[in-house]
Order: structure tokens, then C-alpha cells, then sequence
């Protein structure tokens, strides 16, 4: 039987005893309807698994004792940082999800000319907070012990200038002749920063600005993809030559 993994923002220490903060109680009691006495695998970001043993159950509250911390080693040696356009909700959680199954360290939503969904500055924490939330979720599930960074949305002059440190930069680009395997040729490198565009495209000023930032166009085929497509074929194409997927 696989034993629960939940991530809480507690402080966790192995040979103690914690208070599961409200949102990770809520899943705990709603969701996986645990009980006491149940085994729980721990985990708060910082690289480590705790496993421990439910010992209370309260109505708002649920304790657990601790008693082993395990290392996690399931990062990828390549630092990969998306850029990707704020999207429709259920796209967005999508995207957010399967780019965190597959071993990027940071995301970075931005809006260009042919974006046409637009978040309201008051509602932008709430939003952040949901990302998060979907984010924590998807390293439960794949095992991950560190949460990938998730950046506030920034307009697109300020994503093309982003990490520009990063060994290779690369656009999703339909009308591009350059395969992936033209740029894989290259040196194998430790970060990389894919940038995907929205479903209307980017504009020719866009990818002037781009190229002249130094991103690499290159093609997923002759086929058109879907945003959420092009994300998870991006990132699998980088893990499978550079990664942790060869």
C-alpha cells in the first residue's frame, strides 16, 4: 500500500512532532480520509522526505510524529525555466502541473500582444496562491521534494531579457525550419530556458525581440500544438537530450 505524501509549510525535523498546517489538514482528513495510526510521508520544499505516523485527530487539527528524514534525489541537472503565457484556468493548472512532473525549476507566466486572458491586479495574489497550490499537488504526486519557483506574470519585454545567463534559449516556433535535433547538437548543457507562445502566436516583432535577446527558434514538428502541447513536448525534448529522461 503506498503511503500518503502530503506537503505542509511546516517546519519538519526528524525524532519530532508537528502540527499539519490548515490546508495540508484539510487534504489529509477530506481527501485521503486518514486516520490515526496511518503512516505519512512528509515533505516542506527543502529536499527532504519525513516520514512519520498520524497521532491525533482533531476537528481542525492533525498531529504527526515523526520519526525518519530521507534525502531526495530526483532533481534534474538541468535547470530548466519556463516562460509561458497566462492561459484560461484549467489550461493554466495544466500547464503548471505537467511542467512540474517533469522536472522544471522555474516558472515564469507572462502576457504578450495575443494573450487575451488578463488577471486583475486584486486578484492576482489569489491566483499566485492557487498556482502554488497546483504546483505542491504535482510534487506530491511525482515525488519531488522541492517546489519549483513560481514568478508573478510579467509583460513579454520583461520574460525576453529573463536569465540571460542560461546556456541555451529557445522559442517554440511553428514557421521555424530549425529542428530540435540542430539545437541538441550543441555542448550538453545545465540550464535552459524554454519559452512557448501563446495560442495566437507571437507577433514578428515578439520574435525579433527574442532573437535579438539571443532565444534560439526552433520547430516541435509539422504539426500545430496546443499551448499545453508545446509545454510538455519542450520539456520532454530538453530532458530526453540534456536531462534526466535520456
Amino acid at each position: 500500500m503506498r503511503i500518503p505524501r502530503i506537503y505542509t509549510t511546516a517546519e519538519l525535523h526528524s525524532s519530532s512532532e508537528v502540527a499539519l498546517d490548515a490546508s495540508a489538514c484539510k487534504h489529509a482528513k477530506e481527501v485521503l480520509r486518514l486516520k490515526t495510526g496511518n503512516p505519512i510521508i512528509l515533505f516542506n520544499g527543502n529536499g527532504f522526505d519525513y516520514h512519520g505516523e498520524i497521532t491525533s485527530i482533531a476537528k481542525k487539527s492533525i498531529r504527526v510524529a515523526l520519526n525518519e528524514q530521507t534525502v531526495v534525489e530526483n532533481e534534474s541537472g538541468v535547470d530548466i525555466h519556463l516562460l509561458q503565457p497566462v492561459c484560461r484556468s484549467d489550461k493554466m493548472d495544466w500547464c503548471l502541473q505537467k511542467a512540474t512532473e517533469l522536472g522544471v525549476q522555474q516558472i515564469t507566466p507572462f502576457v504578450s500582444q495575443r494573450v487575451n486572458v488578463h488577471i486583475p491586479r486584486d486578484r492576482l495574489a489569489k491566483k499566485m496562491l492557487h498556482w502554488n497550490a497546483v504546483i505542491s499537488s504535482a510534487c506530491e504526486q511525482s515525488g519531488r521534494a522541492r517546489l519549483p519557483r513560481l514568478n508573478s506574470p510579467q509583460s513579454f519585454n520583461q520574460v525576453a531579457e529573463t536569465s540571460v545567463t542560461a546556456s541555451i534559449k529557445l522559442v517554440a516556433a511553428p514557421e521555424s525550419n530549425v529542428r530540435f535535433s540542430t539545437a541538441a547538437s550543441v555542448t550538453a548543457t545545465n540550464s535552459c530556458v524554454c519559452l512557448i507562445g501563446p495560442e495566437g502566436g507571437l507577433t514578428t516583432e515578439e520574435m525579433e525581440l527574442l532573437a535579438g535577446a539571443g532565444f534560439q527558434s526552433i520547430s516541435l514538428g509539422p504539426r500545430i500544438l496546443r499551448l499545453e502541447t508545446a509545454v510538455i513536448a519542450t520539456i520532454a525534448l530538453v530532458q530526453s537530450n540534456w536531462g534526466d529522461m535520456r
